[in-house]
Formats: structure tokens, sequence, C-alpha cells
């Protein structure tokens, strides 16, 4: 079997699929991310399951409990507001792309 070497286009989709993973510079966060995303599955309904895995600030590592990301906003504009605005950073937050100092 002749197989050939990735295109350059195919090496930009992967760079920037792992940019926007947020984990171009780290393998092991990359490891994790693809880890996270195989194991996300649908629920019957069609909607995806609650994660398991409880909620942590990327900025200081405060895991919160209950229900997700329930209290990130008062968490955020007590602690973390001189960071960044909690209105800038949630959106990365949210989608797992902030990168803070936890």
């Amino acid at each position: 079997m002749n197989k050939e070497p990735p295109s350059q286009s195919q090496i930009d989709k992967f760079r920037d699929a792992a940019r926007e993973l947020g984990t171009d510079d780290d393998p092991e966060r990359f490891g994790d991310k693809v880890r996270q995303l195989a194991k996300a599955k649908l629920a019957p309904t069609g909607k995806h399951e609650k994660p398991s895995e409880p909620k942590v600030c990327p900025e200081c590592g405060h895991v919160f409990q209950g229900n997700g990301w329930d209290g990130i906003d008062a968490h955020w504009k007590a602690k973390h507001q001189s960071v960044m605005p909690y209105s800038e950073a949630w959106p990365l937050i949210k989608c797992g792309t902030y990168i803070g100092d936890a």
C-alpha cells in the first residue's frame, strides 16, 4: 500500500480543529479533549446527557457543586473580574476554550 502524505489543506484542517479545541500547544490537553468528545453520547431524546464530571473554574480550580456551571457568574464576578470581564469569559468557558491558571 502506497500511502501519500497528508495534503497541506488536511494538515491545516487538523491544526484549525486543535486551535478550536484550545489544545494546539499541549498534546496531553488535546488527548483529553478528544477523549471527552469521543465519550459524548446522545440520549434517546436526542439531547446530550448531563456530564458526570463536575465543572471546574479554569482560572482557579474551584469545583462547582450541583448542576453544571450553576454559580459561575457570581464566582467569576467576585474572584476573577479583574482578569477578564465575565461577559467576555463566559462564552470561552462554556465552549471550553478559556485557558487560565488552573
